[in-house]
């Protein structure tokens, strides 16, 4: 594998940001929507809200991750874990998977009140990439606080 990011052999944009992968390189541009404001390379966090309904189901904050695997990956495969941080007694999330498992090959579990997981269920045959929407929403206090995390996902050939 060479790293084309690091000897500068890629094509990125300036506005995006080279990302290594198994025999090959993505560009990958981090955008934060309107009402958020971009607080780091990879993170997003809310403006305001305007009312309590708002407030409770728009993310507080938006997180981008790259994970980078093989085809030859044993399922099932932990590839993720998100749960708040610092936890508290009486913290309980809910993970759900918005966006991009339309094919089904990945699920999310709690380990426990304040701990998920997101893994792979189904081998993936062919390099693919996906880009996965895992919001989890946290009960604490009385209240629902949404985070997401975009996750990019490449699945790359296993070398030989």
């Amino acid at each position: 594998d060479i790293d084309e990011c690091a000897i500068g052999s890629h094509n990125c944009s300036a506005a995006e940001t080279c990302y290594n992968i198994q025999g090959s390189f993505r560009c990958l541009s981090f955008e934060c929507p309107s009402n958020y404001r971009k607080v780091s390379d990879m993170r997003c966090e809310r403006i305001s809200c305007f009312n309590y309904l708002e407030c409770q189901n728009t993310p507080v904050r938006i997180t981008y991750y790259q994970l980078n695997f093989q085809t030859n990956i044993v399922v099932p495969a932990h590839i993720f874990r998100i749960g708040p941080s610092p936890a508290y007694a009486g913290d309980s999330i809910v993970l759900t998977i918005t966006k991009g498992n339309e094919e089904g090959f990945f699920s999310t579990r709690r380990l426990n009140s304040y701990t998920g997981i997101v893994y792979l269920q189904r081998q993936v045959k062919e390099p693919k990439d996906f880009l996965l929407d895992v919001e989890m929403k946290l009960w604490r206090q009385g209240t629902y606080t949404t985070f997401l995390a975009k996750i990019y996902i490449f699945i790359t050939a296993h070398a030989y």
